[in-house]
């Protein structure tokens, strides 16, 4: 099991004697100030993926490529909606609504930046 605060320094009996309480106490005060004020991130985890980005990849090229998936997932989810009917077709045409409603947050966001 993983813990996510680790544990607390390991002091040898003659290393804690040496220490005074206040700045036992100054220590406990700053490690409990940098767990709550900053911003925990966790590690994060090493899966296989599929498809990597490169860290090259700008911004405006990122939103262009994410607009072309989200077209054809969205062409996808409309013919795959077209075979079917009831509530299957409603699921499936829903997905349709979302990914085009994704895709104009993500134009809309090259817009913006083509104005800069």
């Amino acid at each position: 099991m993983k813990k996510i605060t680790p544990d607390p320094p390991a002091f040898t009996p003659l290393a804690a004697a040496q220490c005074d309480a206040q700045s036992l106490d100054r220590a406990a005060a700053d490690r409990a100030l940098d767990y709550y004020l900053l911003d925990f991130k966790p590690p994060r985890q090493e899966v296989m993926v599929t498809y990597t980005i490169p860290d090259s990849v700008n911004l405006e090229a990122a939103l262009a490529q994410a607009s072309d998936l989200l077209r054809c997932a969205g062409a996808s989810a409309s013919e795959a909606g077209k075979g079917l009917s009831g509530l299957q077709r409603d699921l499936v045409l829903s997905v349709t609504h979302l990914v085009e409603l994704a895709k104009a947050y993500v134009d809309k966001s090259l817009d913006g930046l083509a104005t800069h």
